[in-house]
């Protein structure tokens, strides 16, 4: 029996009918023979394999054979299930039929080996992804295990991360004195050798990659591991903003294979570098580099610019407000209180504003049986707009902040959910308060134009409890590459759109908004300058043909940068008084979109904002391939925009002429491919959110 998709969306993998025992005979690149202990093939008429993706929905069917008391895999098929620069990871089960009755076993492995490496049965080696990039692809390979319950799992994953799970690469010491960073750590080579540690730029396109050899200063063998101690002259070092990854190369002698690991850290390491390490490395221009360590609990290291919250005192702070928060624990919990915000926390004019301003006018928190507060900044320019709901609203990162932090059960964000607390924090702790809170993402757009389910996806940092999209096509984008369930993506607009509408009143204003640059994030003024996006949007400001346009059909522009990249606004300068350098909280974002006539764009969500009021957008994407290299989009830029595209300055200015010659009005294909993505426009977004809200969560 091969099951259809319905009946394996219809199992309960979380209560499964109960466990076999097996136990890894032997492995190769196409089976895996399995001596099954405690079940009997013959009390079914059917049977199937089934695999299913531990942290997703995805599960499928795989062919087997049965021999006596052998299960004999077939693992060709896993081929299939490799992603790019995804890992994933599978448990088995055996589902039988029974007098018509389906029951689901979990295949569980409680066989010890001595060395954890051989616990770890690779069968599928060398798996390669090709790419017009100039990235290195990454190698893949197949690897079968038990995981720390003994449920016996298939591993697709890169090599690196295999070398992960079986050697132990443990943090000793770190300090960082007179430029000099020394490390000290412990490692288990297993029957790879030890090559050397770098310290990696992690780039997003190939061209910024830069790698730096460590010395190794000694290693010592202690007992199974292996004690190395290495320095780094950190005047040397030629840096980039944002983070650096710490590697240890191994080499294996048995297939003549270079790859590396990361440096764990314990508890103990752990809490030393939040609360009592200080020490840094720092560079003229007011940036800093110090350790910290990832999601995996790996030594890496950043280098940015020293904010507000870098310092020691966050954690005096931080820990009086755990005080007051366990003081009355009872009290803060019964509030059941909501916090909404946006980007940084800084401002109040895009879907999180929109949202929360229709739950305070409409009385939602009666309907949603919840308390529901705004953060945000207290010097911010859009605080005024929340201030006729002052008692419900919260001042970022104030002790009140904090408590309510602890106390809140419910997160709604236009951004992820640590944008509700400060982003870049040292020594903070409260990231581990905000991964356990019931997450809405109402989002800032339409996903289609960039790649994020490596951030945003079900089980990731980015994740979410409750997905808002806009359309049809888009649901069905997070289903098919983010690993929700159709029921935890909500379709119900944007809470901006709430207030949509064209009140450009036959104004003549075109309004160009450039999305960021991931590789450009918190860079130095100087190299931010010296980036194609700088000299390109310089270029088009500053041409003489771009002002000849605008006195010849009399129109205005607003130029206004993407939150990321406010802080450099300042560098931008425009040689025509028709064009307007808009800086953050001058003018709203919304405003600005119903007010103008067009936009011009490269790859920013906001296009969907102007096509919902019926107004063009032209799309100047002078740098596609790299956009691509580092971030990629759901749909070909080429053939699938809702707009006129251009590559270069000179095509750029013969769509702006068509566009206003046409009286700034839609061309019968994009008109056809609005109606086709949006579904309504009941200006009711914010309450279809609240009753989902209510609903499910």
């Amino acid at each position: 029996m091969i099951p259809d998709t319905q009946t394996l969306s219809s199992l309960n993998y979380k209560n499964p009918n109960g466990t076999v025992s097996v136990e890894v005979s032997s492995i190769s690149a196409d089976k895996a023979i399995l001596t099954v202990k405690d079940f009997s093939f013959g009390n079914y008429e059917d049977l199937s394999i089934i695999i299913k993706e531990t942290e997703f929905s995805e599960s499928a069917p795989l062919d087997f054979s049965i021999s006596d008391t052998s299960l004999i895999l077939n693992l060709s098929s896993l081929k299939s299930h490799f992603e790019f620069r995804r890992s994933k990871e599978f448990r088995i089960y055996i589902l039988g039929v029974h007098d018509q009755k389906a029951e689901l076993f979990l295949l569980k492995d409680k066989s010890q080996k001595a060395a954890p490496w051989n616990n770890f049965h690779l069968f599928t080696e060398e798996i390669y992804f090709d790419e017009d990039s100039a990235i290195r692809p990454t190698e893949y390979i197949g690897v079968l295990s038990a995981d720390s319950k003994d449920n016996l799992c298939i591993h697709l994953c890169s090599r690196n991360k295999y070398l992960a799970q079986t050697h132990y690469c443990s943090l000793r010491s770190l300090k960082m004195n007179g430029g000099k960073l020394k490390i000290c750590y412990d490692l288990e080579t297993g029957y790879h050798e030890y090559v050397k540690t770098e310290l990696s730029f992690r780039n997003k396109l190939a061209e910024d990659a830069v790698t730096y050899d460590f010395t190794t200063l000694s290693t010592n063998k202690r007992g199974n591991l292996l004690r190395i101690k290495i320095s780094l002259d950190l005047n040397k070092v030629d840096w980039k903003s944002l983070y650096w990854d710490v590697n240890v190369l191994l080499y294996n002698q048995g297939n003549n294979k270079t790859n590396h690991i990361s440096i764990s850290m314990d508890t103990k390491q752990r809490m030393f570098q939040k609360f009592l390490y200080n020490g840094s490395y720092k560079t003229d221009n007011g940036f800093f580099f110090y350790p910290y360590y990832t999601g995996k609990k790996t030594l890496a290291f950043v280098y940015r610019n020293k904010g507000n919250y870098d310092g020691l005192d966050i954690v005096f702070k931080e820990f009086t407000a755990i005080f007051l928060y366990r003081l009355a624990k009872s009290y803060w919990n019964k509030k059941h209180i909501c916090l909404v915000s946006e980007k940084f926390a800084s401002m109040a004019q895009d879907n999180g504003y929109y949202f929360f301003k229709h739950c305070m006018d409409e009385n939602e928190e009666a309907y949603l049986h919840k308390k529901i507060y705004y953060i945000i900044s207290k010097d911010s320019p859009d605080h005024y707009k929340v201030d006729p709901y002052k008692k419900n609203v919260i001042n970022f990162m104030s002790i009140r902040h904090m408590i309510y932090t602890q106390a809140a059960d419910l997160i709604v964000s236009s951004d992820s959910r640590y944008h509700t607390y400060a982003m870049q924090c040292r020594h903070s702790i409260f990231n581990r308060y905000l991964r356990k809170k019931k997450f809405v993402f109402l989002q800032h757009g339409v996903i289609a134009l960039k790649r994020v389910d490596a951030f945003y996806s079900k089980g990731m940092r980015g994740g979410c409890d409750l997905f808002v999209v806009s359309t049809n096509q888009e649901k069905q984008t997070i289903v098919d590459n983010f690993g929700y369930e159709p029921d935890e993506v909500i379709n119900t607009g944007l809470p901006r759109w709430d207030v949509l509408e064209d009140t450009s009143n036959g104004n003549r204003e075109i309004l160009i908004m450039p999305t960021w640059r991931s590789w450009l994030d918190s860079v130095p003024d100087k190299d931010f300058e010296e980036s194609d996006y700088f000299r390109h949007y310089m270029a088009l400001l500053n041409s003489s043909h771009f002002s000849q346009l605008l006195e010849k059909y009399d129109l205005q522009v607003n130029f206004y940068l993407h939150a990321k990249f406010q802080e450099y606004s300042d560098n931008f300068k425009a040689v025509s008084d028709r064009i307007h350098l808009i800086s953050f909280g001058e003018v709203a974002v919304n405003e600005m979109l119903m007010r103008c006539r067009m936009l011009i764009t490269d790859y920013s969500s906001v296009c969907w904002d102007v096509l919902y009021q019926d107004k063009p957008t032209l799309f100047y994407q002078f740098d596609l391939d790299k956009y691509n290299e580092a971030h990629g989009s759901y749909i070909d830029m080429k053939t699938e925009l809702f707009g006129d595209r251009a590559e270069t300055e000179e095509q750029l200015m013969e769509l702006l002429k068509e566009t206003v010659l046409n009286d700034f009005r839609l061309k019968p294909e994009y008109e056809l491919k609005r109606h086709e993505y949006l579904q309504f426009k009941d200006n009711q977004h914010s309450r279809h959110i609240c009753e989902e809200i209510k609903e499910k969560l």
